[in-house]
C-alpha cells in the first residue's frame, strides 16, 4: 500500500511540475532563495572547495593558472570569482536558462569583501553584466551547444548540473573537442529525486516509471535518470580515460531491496542503484 501510494504522489508532482516549468520555465537551480546572501555565499564557497579537493586528490595539481569551464552554473558568478580568486586564468560558462538576473547586487558585493583580488575581480564581473566579457564569460544557449568556446579548456567542473542535461550524449561529444589533451573533469552528479517532499523519504522515486510514462511527464531540467556507469561509458567512448565514480551519499542494501521490485524494469538490475550521488572525475586523452 506505502508503495503505491508513493508510486502516485510522485507520478503526480511530476505532472504538477511539467505544468509549472511550462507556465514559469525553470528558474529555481538551488532549494534557497538567491536573496538568502550568506547562505548562496557559502554555498558557492562550499562547492568550489569541493572542487578543488577533488582536483587535488585526483591528480595533486592546483587551479592556479587554468582555464575553467563550468557547465550549468545555476544562480549566480560566484564559483567565477572565487576560482579566479585562487588563481584560475580565466573562468568559461555555459546555461541553458539566464538564471544570474534574480541574483542582487549585494550577493556580488558580499562576496568581493572576503576576496583577496577584490578590485580586480569587482571590474572583471563588470565587464560580464555588461556583456563584454574577458576572465569571466557566460554564454546563454538554450540548445546547450559548446562548439563555439575556444578548444583552450584545462579543468571541467559541474554541480548537480548534469542529471538536467537533456542529451548527455551531445554534450559529452562536444565537451570532447573543446578541452585539451590532459584535460580534467571533475563533477557532481545527483541522481536522486529532486522534489523536497520526496527526496528524503523516497529518493529513487522517478526511477519507479517507464520511459513511456516518463517522457509524457518531460519538462525543461527534469532529471535525465542516467546512471553512473553510463556516465563513464560516454566518457570512455569520447577519449576520456582514468575514469572514476565516487559515491558520495549512498542507500543500504536493504533500502534498495525494499524498492528494487517496485521500480521500471531498465532499473530493477542495476547493481548501482544504492549510489544516489557522485563524483565523476575523469582525463581527456
Amino acid at each position: 500500500m506505502q508503495q503505491a501510494l508513493l508510486h502516485l504522489i510522485g507520478l503526480a508532482v511530476l505532472f504538477l511540475n511539467k505544468v509549472r516549468y511550462g507556465l514559469r520555465g525553470y528558474r529555481e537551480p538551488r532549494p534557497f532563495a538567491p536573496t538568502d546572501l550568506e547562505r548562496a555565499i557559502a554555498y558557492d564557497r562550499k562547492v568550489v572547495d569541493q572542487w578543488l579537493k577533488a582536483l587535488h586528490d585526483y591528480t595533486g595539481e592546483v587551479v592556479q593558472g587554468k582555464v575553467v569551464l563550468e557547465l550549468g552554473p545555476g544562480a549566480d558568478l560566484g564559483p567565477a570569482l572565487f576560482l579566479l580568486d585562487r588563481g584560475a586564468r580565466r573562468y568559461l560558462t555555459v546555461d541553458a536558462n539566464r538564471l544570474i538576473d534574480e541574483t542582487p547586487r549585494a550577493f556580488y558585493d558580499e562576496l568581493l569583501n572576503g576576496l583577496d583580488h577584490k578590485e580586480e575581480l569587482a571590474g572583471e564581473l563588470e565587464k560580464t553584466l555588461a556583456g563584454k566579457d574577458d576572465r569571466i564569460r557566460y554564454i546563454v544557449d538554450p540548445s546547450f551547444d559548446l562548439t563555439s568556446l575556444p578548444p583552450e579548456v584545462d579543468l571541467v567542473v559541474s554541480q548537480a548540473a548534469f542529471e538536467h542535461f537533456s542529451n548527455v550524449e551531445k554534450t559529452i561529444d562536444q565537451l570532447s573537442h573543446v578541452v585539451k589533451s590532459g584535460a580534467v573533469l571533475i563533477a557532481e552528479v545527483d541522481t536522486m529525486t529532486h522534489t523536497g517532499v520526496l527526496r528524503d523519504r523516497d529518493p529513487l522515486n522517478i526511477y519507479r516509471y517507464s520511459n513511456f510514462l516518463y517522457r509524457l511527464a518531460r519538462f525543461s531540467g527534469i532529471p535525465n535518470r542516467l546512471r553512473p556507469a553510463h556516465y563513464a561509458s560516454l566518457l570512455e567512448q569520447n577519449g576520456w580515460h582514468k575514469v572514476e565514480i565516487v559515491p558520495l551519499q549512498t542507500l543500504s542494501t536493504e533500502e534498495v531491496e525494499r524498492v528494487r521490485a517496485h521500480l521500471a524494469k531498465p532499473f530493477r538490475e542495476d547493481a548501482n542503484m544504492h549510489i544516489l550521488t557522485f563524483l565523476l572525475r575523469a582525463t581527456k586523452r
